[in-house]
């Protein structure tokens, strides 16, 4: 069965891009007549924003996405609410500190750019260095050895390779060592941090498919390294090009973008705004309006795959 999640943070209201993300999410499981979550990512506490949820489901059921688990659906609100589920992402902290693949590391980010500006270091190009990679296992830190200490803790990834196929972008290859470093699992304020609270829910919630924004495809295979630390079948990826605005610039949340308020405001209807979002994506050849259940009918999947790649 095919299993697909939206997974917006909770951090202001959704705009253009995060929207027809959402519809791309959406229309890939519907296709597949799959099981659609809608995930609430708001593990980091200090950015999220009063509101933001209600916000967020009346944008979502306003423009005709619907999901089968999350919030408003039975009683399953809290279940698919990262601020939930602490107790599983530490449970899996531990189980890859059990197995001496995390270590603490207390290097500051001028740390870690100073030792890429070393002699002999161009190879790093500010990736972080291993300064505080145990050498031995029998030098392996504990989490008892190391709860004194202010520090965040790292993958080990030395020279692992990840190759994987997106369902959009195609091949992409990257050699973690050299291109990302051993990378952060949990922060020095205790958070988990999003590459493993994610794929623990993925894991956990047995997503067989991401659908989200290009930009996060370099995040895939820290992902994937940790899907297979943690015994979890890694699901298939698909990148989708990112929605501009008028100046060709990604949108961001912090910089007002285009909002459905904004849009209602101007007395447009949910059926406009989903032709606008699947126009820009190349699903449909002009800007007239239609509904979600009817762009569905219109669409199949691999008609979907192939519009979606002609747009990288």
């Amino acid at each position: 069965m095919i299993v697909g999640r939206y997974a917006p943070s909770p951090t202001g209201p959704l705009h253009y891009g995060n929207l027809r993300t959402a519809l791309i999410c959406w229309l890939q499981v519907r296709l597949a007549g799959g099981k659609f979550i809608l995930r609430i990512d708001d593990l980091d506490q200090q950015r999220n924003k009063a509101g933001s949820v209600e916000s967020i489901t009346s944008d979502l059921n306003w423009l005709g996405i619907d999901w089968d688990v999350g919030p408003n659906v039975c009683s399953s609100n809290n279940k698919y609410q990262q601020s939930h589920r602490t107790t599983l992402y530490y449970d899996a902290f531990k189980t890859l500190e059990e197995k001496g693949l995390v270590y603490p590391c207390s290097c500051s980010r001028k740390d870690i750019a100073l030792a890429a500006s070393a002699p002999h270091a161009d190879d790093y190009l500010g990736i972080y260095p291993g300064t505080c990679r145990p050498q031995t296992d029998t030098n392996k830190p504990t989490l008892t050895q190391a709860k004194s200490v202010n520090c965040a803790w790292r993958f080990t990834v030395k020279h692992k390779t990840i190759k994987f196929t997106d369902q959009v972008c195609g091949e992409y290859t990257q050699q973690l060592g050299s291109e990302v470093g051993d990378f952060v699992v949990k922060r020095k304020d205790g958070v988990i941090a999003y590459q493993l609270a994610t794929v623990v829910d993925d894991g956990l919630m047995e997503v067989t498919d991401v659908v989200r924004g290009a930009d996060l495809i370099d995040s895939a295979p820290r992902q994937i390294a940790l899907f297979e630390a943690l015994g979890f079948s890694p699901p298939r990826f698909w990148h989708v090009p990112l929605m501009t605005d008028n100046q060709g610039n990604k949108m961001s949340k912090r910089e007002d973008p285009e909002s459905i308020s904004r849009w209602r405001s101007q007395g447009k209807t949910a059926e406009q705004l989903v032709g606008h979002l699947a126009r820009s994506a190349g699903l449909i050849e002009t800007n007239d309006a239609i509904s979600c259940k009817n762009l569905l009918a219109a669409l199949n999947t691999e008609g979907f795959r192939q519009q979606l790649r002609t747009q990288t």
